[in-house]
């Protein structure tokens, strides 16, 4: 084996890929598309989808076998079945049944086609794996399913996103802390304050003094305390609140929620709660200036300070597919969906891309059958049957006269009713492995044999 082929094969690599699929005209239909799963915005639940529950469980109930159980149903004491809720009691005349809170959903985003080229790559542990399976095998397998192999799995291929050649005004930035790619800086610097910014600072929970003063009045949203209108620390809680749960809106909208009473029990808690802090410690800091941040501050501190190292424009970038699935950018993230379901249908980039990989890693491609390109770590090598010995002549004419056969096959074509372990069934198999190991014979992935053609060999 080849110094570069071992150098893919450290046990630590050691993924175990099945290859005894089955050909690509013969697979089901594709599988659920791994990047579909979070755009959530793509389509709003109909008033019949909230009504009724999704459709497959709709058909569920519809389709239950005759005699399955099923969860009995909340009765009153009376013996019937409640009408609102679960209490069996009407609610007071004038007032109606308690309802969970709407949740403001943000319009969705301008669908707009980037200028950028989208393309799979296989992943390197996979490709090591296959490559050293290929090689210990013998066997020959096609191209197209070795590529789709990659693709039905996020952990076997990589997303490259490329601006498409020319373009000029336009840019794609990416973390070097967390590889994610976006269309805008601030997108990433959003994603660098929700996932790293405890990277940056150490987060520890404080108790202080309550606040003092009189607070007749308490501000709130829902259960949500905002705190008196008359405390310093009001408007950094409320814009807090707000870019926390209801950004989505228009600020002055979202500002009409806010309910201010007279409750000192409220108030009370207010205090309570607002003793108990959570600080902000930069863990880079210099001696002896060690500094309380609040959330607000830690936030604006990585955006003035830390974020422009952090965020680098690129052109090409190159991340697990995994992470591509994470994309925030709505628009980004639409296009990657859109190419994998390209790319499951023929998957071409892949394909190309494993092309060029097996040849450097001394593997072996050759046509056959409606011209489908297969992979094999021997190079075939046809030679005249009447230039060898008597069986191993034969077993090379009746491949020829009948390719596709199994070694069952083949014993029972050339030796009608030998057993499998007799004399003359092993004076047939035997030269096989041999024949498979010279390229004189190719065995394919699912065990059936041929010989090779002229036009096979490269």
């Amino acid at each position: 084996m080849s110094e570069e082929t071992a150098n893919l094969s450290r046990p630590d690599e050691d993924i175990l890929l099945d290859l005894n699929f089955v050909p690509q005209w013969a697979k089901k239909a594709p599988a659920i598309n791994h990047y579909a799963s979070d755009d959530r915005s793509e389509r709003r639940p109909s008033s019949r989808d909230r009504r009724d529950g999704p459709r497959h469980e709709r058909s569920d109930r519809r389709e239950s076998p005759p005699g399955a159980s099923r969860p009995p149903r909340e009765r009153s004491s009376s013996g019937e079945r409640p009408a609102f809720g679960g209490t069996g009691r009407p609610p007071p005349r004038g007032e109606r049944p308690a309802q969970e809170p709407r949740r403001e959903i943000a319009p969705r985003p301008e669908r707009i086609d980037l200028p950028v080229e989208i393309k799979f790559l296989p992943e390197q542990q996979w490709l090591a794996s296959m490559v050293r399976q290929i090689h210990h095998s013998k066997r020959a397998y096609p191209l197209m399913d070795l590529a789709n192999l990659f693709l039905s799995d996020p952990k076997g291929h990589l997303v490259k996103i490329e601006i498409a050649p020319g373009v000029k005004d336009f840019k794609l930035y990416q973390g070097k802390r967390s590889k994610m790619v976006a269309t805008s800086r601030e997108g990433l610097v959003h994603q660098l304050l929700e996932n790293h910014l405890e990277d940056f600072f150490v987060k520890e929970d404080i108790t202080t003094e309550p606040p003092t003063g009189a607070f007749p009045m308490i501000g709130k949203i829902g259960d949500t305390l905002i705190g008196p209108p008359n405390h310093h620390s009001y408007a950094a809680r409320l814009q807090e609140i707000y870019n926390a749960r209801f950004s989505g809106m228009p600020f002055d909208r979202f500002k009409q929620k806010v309910e201010t009473v007279r409750d000192e029990e409220l108030v009370a808690k207010w205090k309570e709660e607002f003793s108990k802090k959570t600080v902000y410690r930069l863990k880079d800091a210099p001696e002896g200036e060690v500094k309380n941040f609040t959330l607000a501050q830690a936030e604006e501190y990585v955006r003035t300070h830390i974020a422009e190292a952090e965020i680098e424009e690129v052109s090409r970038a190159v991340l697990p597919s995994t992470l591509a699935r994470k994309i925030k950018d709505y628009n980004l993230i639409r296009m990657v969906r859109e190419a994998w379901e390209r790319e499951s249908r023929f998957p071409l980039s892949v394909s190309f891309a494993l092309r060029a990989a097996f040849r450097h890693l001394h593997l072996q491609t050759f046509k056959a059958g409606k011209n489908i390109n297969f992979i094999t770590s021997v190079k075939p090598d046809p030679i005249k049957p009447e230039k060898a010995v008597e069986h191993i002549r034969l077993v090379l004419e009746y491949l020829a006269d009948h390719p596709g056969s199994t070694r069952e096959q083949l014993v029972e074509g050339l030796r009608p009713g030998a057993e499998k372990d007799s004399a003359a069934a092993r004076e047939i198999l035997n030269p096989l492995r041999w024949l498979i190991e010279k390229g004189h014979i190719i065995e394919f992935f699912n065990g059936t044999l041929s010989v090779p053609s002229h036009r096979n060999r490269r």
